[in-house]
């Protein structure tokens, strides 16, 4: 048993090993590529090599807590690599050594350095704390002018200071507010993307306060579909960070938030929010957020067409869930298979269209998604009205090993990993990273491996027949996006090595693969 339990233990460490190798190479290249800063550069480097190290990704510690979800190693490198790969993934198809000496990338080395150096905390904790605090110092320096000329040394280096505890208290709050439901990594990804959006919104506020001069109307007019889109990402956290203590308090008791009492409340917290949000935008941008968006939708006969092409898909997906409901005797493993990719398969056939012929329109399409989602979660998990019910019975019908939290999460995952490729991305092939991998790649390797799997990967229950049909249906699905481009010109060697890196990564690796997968 003991030699049983070492060979366990030497195949686990070899798959941390090989996964975290793909993110720290990745964002090595990035940097070297992407970064005119020999110190950021350095940085980036620096935290490469320490996420490939064993005492960063094999913190016993942490894999025991009960707050993070079960089933799974605490995925340290993704929440040390991810956002800043993310970042600087941004500037890819730029000119090589281009300047990347923004905010955004800035903050999130800055954040990854703290998350690193925090994990060296037994035998090495006393170097790692001196050298992060050389290197926040030396970003510090380095990095004055992504906070503009005015600001000082002094003044970076406190605002990453700020930034690094920040990511560290939110981080434990949502582990400790949704217990089970996260790993460590994915609630350090889900703190440092908010503040980073924090970061840019209050970027974009101080520069109407100044009276910018040089961000006129045409400026606001083509970034009104980012400054939306954080408004509804900042407007659904203070949301959700509202309702719960007021569906608990006073006379909101369980009856209560079952009838019309709770749904008021949850109209009265989400209304509120949404008109403060819109006010925002209006403000800052000069631009009259409701016209916008109605603009949007009607502004070519394109986007009347695909939007009327998407009713019709849910229509459809409505009408076959409950005819599949109401014929269904029994729920066995393969049937969960089949039921939560056809949502992959529906993703794909839905937003591959809306990103070729009507872009603008996707961007909001993924931005009222996520509103419905967060509002119909927060319905469902604190009981609110009297469809709440109705809203858990067919949400557990969806549910795996990784939803034992309070929160059905899975929805969310898969609609993040369409959709944050879509926000960043610019070629069509990048913005759809998530819905080709999610909605056709992963697809294929679930059903394959599951009835044609034999050969499993070391340490996981994926097998290596899964892993080559997502490869090959991956390489397959970006040649397709490449000619409805209308670009014949395939890129097949780089693509053949995109799709076997991210295949081997889906994998290895125990994190959900609907946020890590599109977004590596």
């Amino acid at each position: 048993m003991a030699a049983a339990a070492d060979n366990c233990g030497s195949s686990s460490r070899l798959r941390l090993f090989c996964e975290a190798c793909i993110p720290a190479l990745l964002l090595a290249a990035l940097a070297h590529y992407y970064v005119d800063s020999p110190v950021l550069c350095t940085v980036a480097c620096i935290i490469s090599l320490a996420s490939v190290h064993p005492a960063f990704w094999s913190s016993e510690e942490d894999s025991a807590q009960p707050e993070c979800r079960p089933g799974a190693d605490d995925g340290a490198v993704w929440g040390s690599l991810l956002v800043p790969i993310s970042v600087l993934a941004t500037g890819a198809g730029s000119t090589p050594r281009a300047s990347r000496l923004n905010e955004a990338m800035v903050l999130s080395l800055g954040m990854s350095l703290t998350f690193t150096c925090w994990r060296f905390r037994t035998a090495a904790k006393a170097s790692a704390c001196v050298l992060w605090l050389v290197c926040i110092i030396a970003v510090g320096f380095a990095s004055r002018p992504a906070f503009g000329d005015t600001c000082s040394v002094a003044r970076s280096v406190l605002m990453l200071l700020a930034v690094s505890l920040l990511q560290h208290t939110w981080r434990i709050a949502i582990l400790k507010g949704l217990p089970r439901s996260f790993t460590v990594s994915e609630a350090a990804v889900f703190a440092q993307g908010l503040i980073l959006v924090i970061a840019d919104f209050t970027t974009r506020v101080t520069h109407r306060l100044q009276g910018d001069d040089a961000l006129d109307s045409a400026y606001w007019e083509s970034h009104m579909h980012v400054l939306c889109l954080e408004a509804v990402v900042l407007g659904l956290w203070l949301a959700v960070s509202v309702l719960p203590r007021l569906m608990t308090f006073g006379v909101l008791g369980k009856r209560a938030r079952r009838s019309v009492p709770g749904l008021a409340v949850l109209g009265l917290v989400f209304g509120g929010v949404g008109v403060l949000a819109l006010a925002l935008v209006w403000y800052i941008s000069q631009i009259n957020p409701v016209l916008w968006m109605l603009d949007t939708v009607v502004v070519a006969p394109a986007h009347m067409a695909i939007l009327a092409y998407w009713i019709a898909l849910l229509a459809v997906a409505a009408v076959v869930y409950a005819l599949a409901q109401g014929g269904a005797s029994e729920s066995t493993k393969l049937m969960l298979h089949v039921k939560r990719k056809s949502y992959h398969v529906l993703a794909a056939v839905m937003f591959v269209p809306g990103l070729l012929y009507a872009r603008p329109l996707l961007y909001m399409g993924f931005a009222a998604a996520m509103t419905a989602f967060v509002v119909a979660e927060c319905m469902r998990a604190l009981g609110v009205g009297p469809c709440s019910a109705s809203i858990d019975g067919f949400m557990r019908g969806f549910v795996d090993y990784r939803d034992a939290g309070p929160v059905v999460t899975a929805h969310f995952y898969l609609l993040l990993g369409c959709a944050l490729p879509v926000w960043l991305g610019s070629e069509p092939v990048a913005s759809l990273a998530g819905v080709l991998s999610l909605g056709v790649a992963d697809t294929a390797a679930s059903l394959v491996g599951m009835r044609l799997g034999r050969v499993r990967w070391l340490g996981t229950a994926k097998t290596v027949e899964g892993t080559a049909a997502f490869c090959l249906s991956l390489l397959a699905a970006m040649a397709a996006v490449r000619w409805l481009a209308g670009d014949v010109g395939v890129a097949w060697g780089w693509y053949a090595l995109v799709s076997v890196v991210v295949g081997v990564l889906e994998a290895l690796t125990e994190q959900n693969d609907n946020l890590v997968v599109p977004l590596c």
